[in-house]
């Protein structure tokens, strides 16, 4: 663990000679395995960066027309979600790749992104695929306090909102951190590096949602009063209104 943050795990126990409840700090240099019950963290603010991990493996089924590649103002789609989380502050961004995996890396050769392939898109959903980047962190010894989990369909996503996802990651580097409108969530979903292991353990029928509730007392939301963390395009109505909506925005 970089040694710019200090991570310390606070528990309280009943001294028996005095009959008082008292406090114990523990500095942790490894997050990995820690214990996550009858304590909480106290986090030194991170100066490391924040990953993150674009899953856009998928068919595109029900879209009719590959989402990646559709047209986003003068770039394609997945090009303007890499930009906004590059200048929101991520890095590096890891895009996992599927189907017509090498039309999308030619369209990002020239960008910032880490291309990396799921060999198992057609047989999983899209857990594989945040599973499929944060092994490519950890193999490529990333140093990250964490990951943005982002979708692929989300190019309307302004970078000042990735930013501010970001600044309370930076924060507190070990809490789950998720954007919210009017209290509903949102992506892309900050991981801090000591539960990748436990992403990494879920099985084919389970969901990010499964190891987010599990680690519900972790989650440390980030108001916010757009509802575009909450909108993506599965289908082309919803592509065309978030165009007619967000694209000349920039």
């Amino acid at each position: 663990m970089d040694s710019r943050v200090e991570i310390v795990w606070y528990t309280e126990y009943m001294d028996a000679s005095s009959e008082r409840w008292l406090g114990r700090r523990t500095k942790v240099d490894d997050l990995t395995g820690f214990p996550q019950s009858s304590g909480r963290w106290e986090v030194a603010p991170s100066e490391l960066p924040v990953a993150a991990v674009v899953a856009a493996a998928g068919f595109s089924r029900r879209m009719g027309r590959f989402k990646p590649l559709l047209p986003w103002d003068s770039r394609t789609v997945i090009e303007s979600v890499v930009d906004a989380l590059a200048r929101g502050g991520a890095t590096p961004v890891l895009v996992i790749t599927g189907h017509r995996a090498a039309e999308v890396a030619d369209h990002l050769a020239a960008g910032p992104a880490w291309v990396v392939p799921n060999p198992d898109y057609a047989r999983h959903e899209m857990l594989r695929s945040y599973q499929v980047g944060i092994q490519a962190l950890l193999d490529g010894q990333a140093s990250a306090s964490g990951a943005l989990l982002a979708l692929g369909d989300q190019p309307h996503m302004p970078a000042s909102v990735i930013h501010q996802i970001i600044v309370e990651a930076q924060t507190k580097p070990a809490a789950v951190v998720i954007p919210s409108h009017n209290r509903r969530r949102g992506h892309p979903v900050y991981l801090p590096r000591w539960l990748w292991p436990a992403l990494l353990t879920l099985g084919k029928e389970q969901s990010l949602r499964d190891l987010l509730n599990r680690y519900s007392e972790e989650i440390v939301y980030v108001a916010l009063d757009t509802d575009s963390i909450r909108r993506d395009m599965d289908v082309p109505a919803e592509y065309d209104a978030l165009r007619e909506e967000f694209e000349k925005r920039g």
